[in-house]
């Protein structure tokens, strides 16, 4: 296994944590928005608003697709990619699936802190970014807990590294 997914909802830490992995694995990091973005010329919001998110969902499973030629590569996938398109079967097939199972409480305070970046939830004080939250959980729970790997802490651990690292070599 040469791949690892990391899924998640908005603000779990997927980018941080895919990071954080890539360097101590010495793989690579892909951020899956950042590399929608390269390929269309435009932020991952101008592209919902321009075409939808209908188009977008094509758009992400398509380009989630050509990482399957890459190899020792740590992906960091969109808050939604896990339950679209059945790319959560398609990324179990092809690599090691990690979901950050991050607190609601973290998650509320990274979103209110930085709402201007999500634009979901631009505009909403936390008791609403809880309840979109909710709403999104349970919508998508069924994906993501499906994972191999299941992280229930806010941040990336040696324990985490150790239990990917493992799969990792025996895959």
């Amino acid at each position: 296994m040469n791949k690892l997914y990391l899924v998640g909802l908005p603000a779990s830490g997927k980018t941080t944590t895919a990071k954080w992995l890539a360097h101590k694995m010495e793989w690579t990091f892909l951020d899956l928005d950042e590399y929608i973005e390269s390929k269309m010329g435009m932020s991952v919001r101008d592209i919902f608003s321009t075409v939808g998110e209908d188009l977008f969902r094509e758009l992400e499973a398509k380009c989630l697709r050509e990482t399957s030629n890459l190899r020792d590569v740590v992906i960091g996938c969109g808050g939604g990619t896990a339950a679209f398109h059945g790319n959560m079967d398609w990324m179990k097939a092809h690599g090691l699936t990690v979901f950050l199972n991050t607190s609601f409480d973290i998650l509320v305070q990274r979103i209110a802190k930085n709402d201007a970046e999500r634009p979901l939830f631009q505009g909403c004080d936390k008791e609403e970014i809880m309840k979109k939250l909710s709403e999104i959980a349970e919508k998508r729970s069924i994906y993501y807990g499906s994972a191999k790997i299941i992280w229930n802490k806010s941040e990336p651990s040696d324990f985490l590294y150790r239990a990917v690292n493992q799969l990792v070599s025996i895959n």
